[in-house]
């Protein structure tokens, strides 16, 4: 008989492993957090004197002790993808307005347009003493499709939204632009590995110098700014949430930038090369852990672990970056005085940090854990309309789609109205 029983024991504890391991998040029956001071007793610490049932891992599962990416936090494994995000959307409505004034390219409804990987670039010019204000509006949706099936095995799948808001003001002397740029940017991801989510919002102050030498035209600027993060995640042995916010990260970012135009007839062809660096520089921080409110009493366990409290994880700063060099080319064609349609195609090189995961405590028998997706170029496509609505009103919408980026997909909306006085 007692053989038996401890045969049905045998086969339960073999089955709660089981079941704990199999599913992508699996939670202990106890919910005790990762930072448990006693969940490492269920990851077989032994006691000396004793060895028990609190000795082995069917308790609280193993997902703490075999997940890496699911214990790390979102800023590591996204961070270099919100300065590639940022980049885009700061620098590249930057880039677009130098290019609009530079090369001087207006529609019949005088509305100045570059299709340049990061928007069009608009302006209402000469206001006051040769003063231009512009604005330019992107909205963009992303994705990693990496595939994720279990905690243990790792991933860096995630999806998104990203906006930016640009108001520039500049003057125009002789062949030089010199302006001004200030951008309101956020994001929101969610993240799959760790069932948490990253949000950023911020604000970036910039300036920017345009030269038209005749035969190309030469643009570049500086900037800096403010984003806050929050981040949350889940705890993998409570099912609670670990989050931490008002992280105040830096910002910093320049450009440079060559282009050209040639017309033939109503076509016209606006070669480019760009480069773009942009820096997130994030400070060490906290992501704070709940109490888990487990009610183990401490039985039987050994004395050295006889603290039965959660603790907070230091997340250490590092600075997110993302470089790249763009090769593009767009083509327009004036129809009439209401529509201009251009297309744009580009190749961008790219050096952007690379996701990151925690060392996982245990070495776990996962051969195919999943390294992270490794950014290092795409290509671009995309194109739109300049509308001229009316003798005051005017505007543009443009769509673009980010292809061959390694796991990731990216659609870009952009659009403006302006109102002229």
């Amino acid at each position: 008989m007692n053989f038996l029983r401890n045969i049905l024991i045998l086969a339960l504890f073999a089955l709660s492993a089981l079941v704990l391991n199999s599913r992508a998040y699996a939670y202990g029956d106890y919910g005790l957090s990762c930072t448990n001071d006693v969940y490492g007793v269920h990851l077989g610490y032994v006691d000396s004197v004793t060895v028990s049932a609190a000795d082995y891992g069917v308790y609280a599962g193993l997902d703490c002790a075999y997940a890496g990416a699911g214990r790390t936090n979102s800023s590591a494994i996204v961070g270099g993808e919100i300065a590639k995000l940022a980049a885009n959307a700061v620098i590249g409505a930057v880039t677009g307005r130098l290019s609009a004034a530079m090369n001087n390219k207006e529609t019949a409804a005088h509305m100045s347009y570059s299709a340049n990987g990061g928007g069009i670039g608009m302006a209402a010019n000469h206001i006051v003493g040769g003063l231009s204000v512009w604005t330019n509006f992107t909205s963009s949706n992303f994705e990693n499709d990496q595939t994720f099936t279990s905690v243990q095995k790792d991933s860096n799948a995630f999806d998104g939204d990203a906006s930016a808001l640009t108001i520039g003001v500049d003057k125009q002397v002789g062949n030089f632009v010199v302006g001004l740029a200030y951008t309101g940017f956020d994001s929101d991801i969610d993240v799959s590995v760790n069932k948490g989510s990253i949000t950023t919002e911020g604000e970036t102050l910039g300036l920017y110098l345009g030269l038209n030498t005749g035969a190309v035209s030469v643009a570049a600027g500086i900037g800096t700014g403010e984003y806050d993060i929050d981040t949350k995640r889940t705890d993998l042995g409570s099912d609670l949430t670990i989050s931490a916010s008002d992280v105040t990260a830096d910002v910093y970012y320049y450009h440079l930038g060559i282009s050209g135009e040639i017309s033939r007839g109503r076509l016209s062809f606006t070669p480019r090369v760009n480069y773009r660096s942009f820096e997130v520089d994030v400070p060490t921080f906290t992501d704070v852990v709940p109490n888990d409110g487990n009610s183990i009493t401490g039985a039987g366990l050994p004395v050295q672990t006889a603290v039965f409290t959660t603790a907070d994880e230091t997340v250490t700063g590092q600075t997110y970056s993302s470089d790249m060099t763009e090769v593009g080319l767009s083509i327009a064609a004036s129809l009439n005085s209401k529509l201009t349609p251009y297309f744009d195609v580009a190749y961008v090189n790219e050096s952007t940090t690379k996701a990151a995961y925690n060392t996982e405590a245990l070495a776990d028998a996962n051969s195919a854990d999943l390294a992270a997706s490794a950014p290092d170029g795409y290509v671009v496509f995309g194109g739109g309309l300049l509308l001229n609505l009316a003798s005051k009103m005017s505007g543009y919408i443009q769509v673009q789609e980010v292809t061959n980026r390694s796991d990731y997909s990216e659609t870009t909306v952009s659009g403006t109205l302006r109102l002229k006085f």
